[in-house]
């Protein structure tokens, strides 16, 4: 037997169904669009964390960036100057320091 040789056999009376099924179907229905709304709140929610990640990578790799470039400094005269003037308070050895009376 198909499928529509079976639905053909099945036969609707208006009026006469049961309370239980009506019941049945009303829960159905109930659980169906909690359902729905749990899974429209989790969706939500997880795209809100996507787009944190999202957020957070694309600062990370800003930073990769700028971490790469200082690097690539590292190497030059002028970054190692600028090293130790800023970090070990050294001087130019033609640097003449003036310091104020007490």
């Amino acid at each position: 037997m198909t499928f529509r040789e079976f639905i053909k056999h099945i036969r609707l009376v208006p009026g006469r169904s049961n309370k239980l099924t009506k019941i049945a179907v009303c829960l159905a229905i109930t659980f169906s669009m909690v359902t729905l709304l749990v899974l429209h709140t989790v969706t939500l929610h997880a795209q809100a964390q996507a787009d944190a990640l999202r957020d957070q990578a694309q600062q990370l790799e800003q930073e990769n960036d700028r971490l790469e470039d200082k690097i690539d400094d590292l190497g030059s005269l002028e970054s190692v100057e600028q090293i130790a003037k800023d970090e070990l308070d050294l001087v130019d050895p033609d640097t003449v320091i003036i310091e104020p009376e007490q």
